[in-house]
């Protein structure tokens, strides 16, 4: 198993975070857990806190049979006033259902790492050094991974990450840059057009696939009216001068994800495209940004929707129906 480096380092901030994994979700359990937690053992409180918390889907099956139904606060009915959960306090973490217990922590068959949908893994990616492994990742991933960070040792390679192994070797290249120069091998050239129209039509479609998202990411967008792209440019300028070491932020996100999803899984074209909407998404989201504080709140948000969506799937679609799944569309999402 090749293991994030912060995959041991993590700990649940608990009480202490902001906005609890478990808001606004609706948690599902099995069948096994589901009459495990009704005929649990425990206080009449606790009793009454569980008759109310669960309830069978309409369409169950064994591995989803039940849902933890969120107060009218939009949280897990367990969540006490301190932010912690009554269930685990009162019965340890053995009983706990399984996705509670492992969450954020994501496995493929060969990996394991951390969903940046929670606040303390967007915190422990938040450095100026690149994200580093337990053992070497398989390629085509490693190719791909090592492109992205200026500060990975690289070694001379053939093929269609030559360009951008080139300039993550020189050191000096951006991130944005970085992630342009893996796309013109994969994708054909064509179908350019200006980065904030762009943004703006990935954005309005990609809100139909989530209520959240045009509740958030849409609305935010929208705010800048149509005239607003110099307003952004304004904005992301400003957060690039705030945070200088943001570059290495933004790759470690990024990279955080190719190892939990297995970039670049059967279609590297999607997988592409999903990595660059990612990178259009995180610069907007953190463009208004002021503190660490609230670029880890922005962030994390939006891994709820990555993270939790069929993103590069939804991603191709929204591109394909803006006609600009190439290579010159693409790098205009990434021109900030």
């Amino acid at each position: 198993m090749i293991y994030a480096d912060y995959y041991d380092k993590f700990k649940c901030k608990c009480g202490d975070c902001r906005r609890v994994c478990c808001g606004g979700w609706g948690i599902t359990v099995s069948d096994g857990e589901y009459f495990r937690l009704l005929g649990l053992g425990c206080s009449p409180e606790l009793r009454s806190i569980l008759d109310c918390a669960l309830a069978v889907v309409d369409d169950p099956c064994p591995e989803r049979y039940a849902m933890m139904k969120p107060s009218y606060t939009g949280k897990c009915r367990l969540i006490n006033e301190a932010g912690l959960c009554s269930l685990q306090i009162e019965c340890g973490e053995g009983v706990l259902p399984a996705v509670c217990r492992m969450y954020p922590r994501s496995f493929t068959e060969t990996h394991a790492g951390c969903s940046a949908s929670c606040e303390r893994v967007v915190e422990l990616l938040m450095r100026d050094t690149p994200l580093s492994f337990s053992a070497p990742l398989p390629e085509p991933m490693a190719s791909y991974v090592n492109s992205l960070s200026p500060l990975r040792g690289q070694l001379p390679r053939e093929g269609s990450l030559e360009k951008a192994t080139e300039q993550s070797d020189g050191r000096s290249s951006t991130l944005k840059e970085r992630i342009s120069a893996l796309l013109p091998d994969v994708l054909p050239r064509g179908g350019a057009c200006s980065y904030f129209d762009l943004l703006g039509t990935y954005i309005s479609v990609m809100s139909e696939a989530s209520e959240s998202f045009a509740e958030t990411v849409c609305r935010d967008f929208q705010e800048y009216g149509k005239d607003g792209e110099e307003k952004l440019r304004g904005d992301i300028a400003g957060f690039d001068s705030r945070f200088p070491a943001a570059d290495m932020w933004y790759a470690n996100l990024i990279v955080n994800r190719m190892l939990i999803t297995d970039f670049p899984g059967g279609d590297i074209k999607a997988a592409l495209c999903g990595m660059v909407c990612e990178y259009a998404l995180l610069r907007f989201v953190s463009a208004k940004c002021e503190t660490e504080e609230q670029f880890v709140d922005k962030v994390s948000e939006l891994y709820r929707f990555i993270g939790h969506t069929n993103f590069n799937k939804n991603s191709a679609a929204a591109i394909n129906r803006a006609s600009i799944y190439s290579a010159d569309g693409l790098s205009a999402l990434c021109e900030v």
